[in-house]
C-alpha cells in the first residue's frame, strides 16, 4: 500500500505543482487589469448574474492582449528610434539604487535563458572538477579570452559549472579542449539534472524506478 501511494503521489504532485504555478502566474499577470475593468462593470445591473463567466473571459482577453503587446514590443525593439528609448530606459534603471541590483540580475538570467545562440550556452559537457578523477556537468559558453589562450599556449574553452540545486551560481572555468568531454544532451535536460540534485536524469523515463519497502 505504501509503495502504491508513493508512486501515485509522484505522478500527481508534478501535475498539482504545474497547475498551481500556471494559476499563480495567470493571476499575477491578469489580476491588476481585470480588477480595474471589473470596477467599471460592477455598476452594471447584468454583471452580478454573469460575474464568474465574465471574470474568466476577462482573464483570457488580458492574457491575449499581453501576448500581442509582448510581440509588438519585441518588434519595436528592432526599430532604430525605439532602440534609443529602450537604451535610455535601461540606463535609468541601472542607476537607481536597490532597483538596479534586482533588475540587472533578472536581466542577466533572462538573457542567458532566452538569449540568441551567440550569447547563450552552446553545449553540455563533462569536465574534471573539482579535481581530476571527478566530473561535473558544465555548459560551454564561448572561447576563452585570447590573452588567456596565448598565456598557456593553446586554445581554451570557457565552461560554466553550475552549482546544485541553484544553477544561477557556479564556477567559470577554462579548459583545454582535450580535457572537455562533449555530451549529446540538451541544455534543458542538464538544468533538470542539476536542479534535481541528480534525481532527474532523462525525459525518457518520467516515472521513478520501482520503490522497494
Amino acid at each position: 500500500m505504501k509503495k502504491h501511494f508513493i508512486t501515485g503521489l509522484v505522478i500527481l504532485l508534478p501535475l498539482a505543482v504545474t497547475i498551481f504555478l500556471v494559476a499563480f502566474l495567470v493571476n499575477l499577470l491578469t489580476a491588476p487589469f481585470v480588477g480595474v475593468i471589473e470596477q467599471f462593470l460592477v455598476q452594471k445591473s447584468w454583471y452580478t448574474a454573469y460575474r464568474g463567466g465574465i471574470h474568466i473571459l476577462l482573464k483570457l482577453v488580458v492574457l491575449f492582449a499581453l501576448f500581442f503587446f509582448t510581440v509588438l514590443l519585441g518588434f519595436l525593439a528592432r526599430v532604430v528610434v525605439f532602440k534609443s528609448l529602450l537604451a535610455l530606459y535601461d540606463y535609468i534603471l541601472h542607476r537607481i539604487p536597490i532597483i538596479k541590483t534586482v533588475y540587472k540580475a533578472t536581466q542577466q538570467v533572462i538573457r542567458t535563458i532566452f538569449g540568441t545562440t551567440s550569447r547563450s550556452f552552446k553545449q553540455v559537457v563533462m569536465v574534471p572538477f573539482p579535481t581530476h578523477g571527478a566530473y561535473c556537468i558544465g555548459l560551454v559558453s564561448s572561447p576563452a579570452p585570447a590573452l588567456c589562450a596565448k598565456t598557456v599556449g593553446s586554445p581554451l574553452v570557457t565552461v560554466f559549472v553550475p552549482t546544485t540545486p541553484n544553477p544561477t551560481s557556479g564556477f567559470l572555468m577554462m579548459y583545454q579542449k582535450n580535457e572537455v568531454i562533449f555530451l549529446d544532451m540538451k541544455i534543458e535536460d542538464a538544468f533538470k539534472y542539476i536542479i534535481s540534485c541528480g534525481v532527474i536524469t532523462s525525459d525518457d523515463d518520467p516515472l521513478p524506478p520501482e520503490i522497494t519497502s
